[in-house]
């Protein structure tokens, strides 16, 4: 095969000759009117591979019924469903007719072996293809001589409606059988995408022709009950269609303004959110193209990698439409060498089939990567959290190192837990009553969909909002409120201490509020220096200024946490570069008292991996610590300045709580809380009263369904209100 490709490249340029400059380009048909965007990627996305999930043993014929209980609270457009790209090309052939009003026509009456070579995308028929999983189907109709056929680019396929021959004989359309197959699975919500074209005379009745024909069909019945109206969304649960017993979505792209209910209009109702790779259709451009043997590795290289794009950007305004991902490509660059694959066939060098089929054989190709890619680093939260709908080409693949099913098995079960994206943003609040809120995931910074990083802080502000802290993946300090309505200012870059645009750098941050407003932060720079600024009350940042340490140097530390205190001073706490524990007060005049040594547990100092530091009513401070031998101690500093007895909680099963992590929250009823990871990688949670008794440590309950959340980071900090909020950051 490597000699056939060598003679395809060295005869390109015949192709090219025999081919008129006229050939209109296949971008329009493909990329349904949506063109590259320039694929800026977004900030923070970690790429994470994980292992392919093993629960795909499911019926892909009623896979969504099967997985009802997993779907039910799930929005229709948070579903990962498989959908099908031109879903009705595949029959069409050399000899099936054009549509005189497709965008490819002249090009293909000329070369209808190439063209229908380049149009067909599926192998199987709209029946085979729902068989297979698909959920989604791309509809592209075309009234040819008063018949409705499915079609693409000009080449005409089946029939789509019954018509009915002269000698009374029926000559069955495509939509009968998809309305018999929808019908026996009430259970399976299908999504049909309509796009009409034909006489340009009659192309607003015959679109609403069109779209109603298919509603009598498809709707179950007299005021069509199966069809979703206007009291759904994309934003429904798949619980909410089946309660109202809709299971049939009809988006109306055919830009005829039906005043249908059940037509839901596009773009209103999905977006592409440019996962569309548009090649140029210049023609010098393709000739390069046509000499170059990475074409194809290019090609699908571009596809994937505008997938890690699109994945990772927020949906911005998109994120109430179903998104549907244009997981295929465009041919453009690739028409030259199809030409050639003809010669070729002829002179029995390629296969007929390949010869018949190119499209679907470069796409049996990419759909190969695509299952890689799946299975690869798009199987983590904050990928398979963005997809929805995944449209491909070769519904029912068979070859190319894909197994029938085998790529919509792996689709279909990003519904089901996947790995969680390691160092995700989470939050989550307890209510004074005790009771927790749904841990949820927090949006990322700039147009990145989640905000990814390895260190995080929180600070409770007297205004009721929460500010947050976070070191994102390019290392810089990230800034953000979240405000008692859940809604949130957006992550921004701290400035930096040389006016670098990219942010202040750092390893570690700490944050605390203050009565009037104000918030300060620590953070221990790459150069591994303590440096301290302030957030006034109307936003302005005072700007950065090292700490001092010992002897006029300044201070050196691998961790440093804050907490202010009710006179508007601050206590920071830091292991110093020795590993000692240290802690000073930065006053109200801006000055800092001299660093003290904090005593160990029946030693001089105390040396550890992490630590925390909340203020109690009455001017009381505690603190919280994982010493050297991996458990919490827990200690108070009185008002007076001395020092208590070091303690600590009980593990689930042991004499001490062993941990990695901490943080601590002192509550307006000298409560205190804390936030730990177990030794397990679990969250746990416990109170500890002002006698200085402890409630058993529980662990935080993850997402959706689990009982337990794997966790790297946590700060909590205590509301006004008595409630408690906590920041995690998954393991």
């Amino acid at each position: 095969m490597k000699r056939t490709r060598s003679l395809a490249h060295r005869a390109t340029v015949v192709g090219i000759l025999l081919m008129p400059l006229s050939w209109p380009m296949m971008t329009p048909a493909h990329a349904d009117g949506v063109h590259a965007d320039g694929g800026q990627a977004g900030g923070g996305q970690a790429g994470v591979m994980a292992p392919a999930t093993t629960r795909t043993d499911f019926s892909l014929t009623d896979w969504m019924g099967r997985l009802g209980d997993d779907l039910a609270g799930r929005p229709l457009n948070r579903i990962v469903m498989p959908g099908s790209h031109d879903a009705g090309s595949a029959g069409i052939t050399p000899d099936s007719g054009m549509c005189d009003a497709g965008d490819s026509v002249g090009a293909a009456r000329r070369w209808p072996d190439l063209a229908s070579s380049m149009s067909r995308t599926q192998s199987g028929s709209l029946v085979q293809q729902l068989d297979a999983g698909s959920r989604y189907l791309d509809l592209r109709l075309c009234k040819q001589g008063g018949i409705w056929y499915m079609y693409h680019g000009g080449p005409l396929g089946r029939v789509f409606f019954d018509v009915r021959g002269p000698l009374g004989v029926t000559i069955p359309g495509e939509s009968t059988e998809l309305a018999d197959w929808i019908r026996r699975h009430p259970q399976e919500v299908v999504i049909l995408r309509v796009k009409t074209t034909g006489p340009q005379a009659s192309a607003t009745e015959d679109a609403r022709e069109a779209l109603t024909k298919l509603a009598a069909l498809v709707g179950g019945g007299a005021g069509f009950p199966a069809l979703a109206d206007a009291s759904l969304k994309p934003t429904s649960t798949y619980g909410q269609f089946m309660a109202a017993g809709k299971h049939v979505v009809v988006v109306d792209d055919t830009g005829s303004g039906s005043p249908y209910p059940w037509a839901w209009r596009q773009p209103a109702v999905q977006d592409y959110r440019g996962s569309y790779v548009g090649v140029s259709s210049d023609w010098d451009a393709i000739l390069k193209a046509a000499f170059d043997p990475r074409t194809a590795d290019k090609t699908y290289n571009a596809v994937l990698r505008r997938g890690d794009e699109v994945l990772d950007k927020a949906p911005g305004e998109a994120a109430d439409k179903f998104f549907v991902q244009q997981a295929m490509i465009d041919p453009t660059h690739s028409i030259p060498d199809a030409a050639m694959i003809q010669i070729l066939e002829k002179l029995h060098l390629v296969s007929s089939w390949q010869a018949d089929n190119y499209l679907i054989s470069m796409e049996n190709e990419l759909n190969k990567r695509l299952l890689a890619k799946l299975r690869g680093d798009w199987n983590h939260s904050n990928v398979t959290d963005n997809m929805n709908i995944v449209m491909t080409d070769d519904v029912n693949q068979n070859r190319g190192g894909v197994a029938a099913g085998e790529l919509q098995r792996e689709i279909i079960s990003k519904n089901l837990p996947q790995r969680v994206t390691p160092r995700t943003f989470h939050t989550t609040a307890r209510n004074a009553d005790g009771t927790w809120n749904t841990l949820t995931p927090l949006s990322g910074a700039g147009s990145s969909f989640r905000f990814v990083g390895s260190r995080l802080a929180s600070a409770a502000m007297t205004d009721r909002t929460t500010q947050l802290l976070g070191i994102g993946l390019d290392g810089r300090i990230w800034h953000d409120i979240r405000r008692p309505d859940g809604t949130s200012q957006g992550w921004r870059r701290l400035p930096s201490a040389t006016n670098d645009p990219a942010g202040f750098p750092a390893r570690e941050v700490a944050l605390t509020g203050l009565p009037g407003g104000t918030a300060q932060v620590a953070a221990i720079g790459t150069d591994g220096i303590a440096y301290h600024t302030t957030r006034q009350a109307d936003g302005a940042w005072q700007g950065w200024a090292p700490v001092p340490g010992a002897g006029g140097a300044l201070l050196k530390a691998t961790k440093i946490a804050a907490t202010g205190l009710p006179d508007g001073s601050a206590q920071f706490l830091a292991y110093g570069d020795d590993g000692r524990m240290r802690l000073s007060t930065r006053l109200t005049t801006g000055t800092w008292t001299g660093w003290s040594v904090v005593p160990g547990v029946n030693a001089p100092d105390f040396q550890g991996s992490d630590l925390a530091i909340t203020n109690l009513p009455g001017g009381d401070t505690r603190i919280a610590a994982i010493g050297n031998d991996g458990n919490i101690w827990n200690l108070t500093r009185r008002s007076s300045g001395a020092w208590g007895t070091w303690d600590g909680p009980a593990g689930i099963s042991t004499p001490m709580m062993g941990a990695t992590a901490l943080s601590i929250a002192g509550m307006s009823d000298g409560t205190t809380q804390l936030a730990a990871v177990g030794l397990d990688g679990n969250v746990y949670h416990s109170v500890q009263h002002p006698g200085g008794a402890w409630d058993p440590l529980r662990p935080i309950h993850g997402l959706g369904s689990a009982n337990a959340f794997a966790g790297d980071r946590v700060s909590i900090t205590a509301n006004t209100d008595g409630s408690s909020r906590l920041l995690v950051s998954t393991r």
